[in-house]
Parts: structure tokens; sequence; C-alpha cells
């Protein structure tokens, strides 16, 4: 068969109820008809779901190895992440010696008074405030007023800072109280309040 039987085709002259007798010509086209809707009814029913499936286990396979790189990764450096942890164990080992234990509260404030007297300023008051029940350890607020000169409120706040306990000073106000300093005439008297928080370990009831 060639583009000339194609061409010579006549579709009055099939019978449609006697199919062997079609010409060579008729049996093609519908043969290639039928080929043409088996292919996209089997594509569309078939081969299209194996695609979507196909590209799922692209796109999971792909995160697999992601994820294997990264566990790899850690597993090539077990030892140094093993070294980093005996390192921050002691760190934390180190700063639960440092809070205070529960027995040792009261002679924080000894401490902070001396840290006051030493820079020259005047603990005016010290008031414990509500204890807070961290994860691992508590948070003891103290309500802080001290006087002094400008230069002698930042010595204060140093000294605090190098204290052996863990105090850390939050919520600065300042305002100007009555007199001068007497080491400094003509400069005014400041009135700090701060709360000063210091934390105590559960685990050191003392």
């Amino acid at each position: 068969m060639d583009m000339k039987d194609l061409n010579n085709l006549d579709i009055s002259d099939i019978d449609f109820n006697n199919m062997g007798s079609w010409p060579a010509a008729a049996k093609v086209v519908v043969a290639a008809m039928v080929f043409v809707v088996v292919c996209f009814l089997g594509y569309q029913l078939v081969i299209s779901d194996q695609i979507t499936q196909l590209e799922g286990l692209e796109t999971k396979e792909g995160q697999l190895k992601r994820d294997y790189e990264k566990k790899q990764e850690k597993a090539a450096n077990l030892d140094e992440y093993k070294g980093q942890m005996v390192i921050i164990q002691d760190s934390f080992k180190t700063l639960l010696q440092q809070l205070p234990k529960r027995s040792e509260m009261a002679g924080l404030i000894d401490e902070l008074s001396y840290a006051a007297t030493g820079a020259g300023c005047e603990l005016v008051s010290a008031d414990f405030q509500a204890e807070k029940k961290m994860e691992v350890f508590s948070e003891k607020p103290i309500s802080l007023v001290v006087s002094g000169g400008y230069h002698q409120l930042a010595n204060f706040v140093s000294r605090v800072s190098r204290l052996p306990r863990i105090v850390t000073l939050h919520d600065f106000e300042i305002k100007i109280g009555d007199g001068e300093v007497a080491a400094s005439p003509g400069e005014k008297i400041l009135i700090m309040s701060v709360t000063a928080k210091t934390y105590r370990s559960d685990t050191e009831e003392g």
C-alpha cells in the first residue's frame, strides 16, 4: 500500500458490516486510529500515574541522599562532637557552681553591700522578690536602690559583674537625687533603681 491507495480510498465503497471486504488502505487507516486510541488510553490510565509515582520516588530519593549525607557528616565528626560535649558539660558544671545555694542567698546581700561600699555608693535598699521557677534553675530577683555619683554607680555595676556568683542587672532607672557627691563638689547625687537577678540551681538545695 502507498499514498496512491490512500488517495483513491472512497468511504462509500466501504461496507462497515463486513470488515474483511475493506480495501487494504481502509484497514491500515482504522488500525492506525485504533493504535493511537490504545496508546492514548494506555498513557492516561497507566503510564501517567507511573510517571507521577516515579517523580515522587525521585524526589524522595533526593531527600534520602541529603539526609544520608548529613548523617554521614555527623558520623565522621562524631569524636569531635563528643569532645565538644565534654567541654560543654564541664562549662555547665562550672556555671552551676557559680549559682548560690539556698543557704547562701542571704549572704548575697552582703556581697552587694560590699560592692556598693567599695565603689563609694550607698545601698539604700535591697529587697528579695518572688522566686521564679525555670527549667533547671530558679531565678531570684532582688530590687536594689543605690545612690552615688555617675562614676561611682558605674564602678558599682562593674564590681557586681565581677562577683564570684552569677548576678545580672536589669531594668535600670536613674534619677537625680538631693544633694551633691561629697568627693566631687558640684556633681549631683544620682539614685539608681535596678533589678539584680541571681540564679539558684534546683539540684543545690544546700
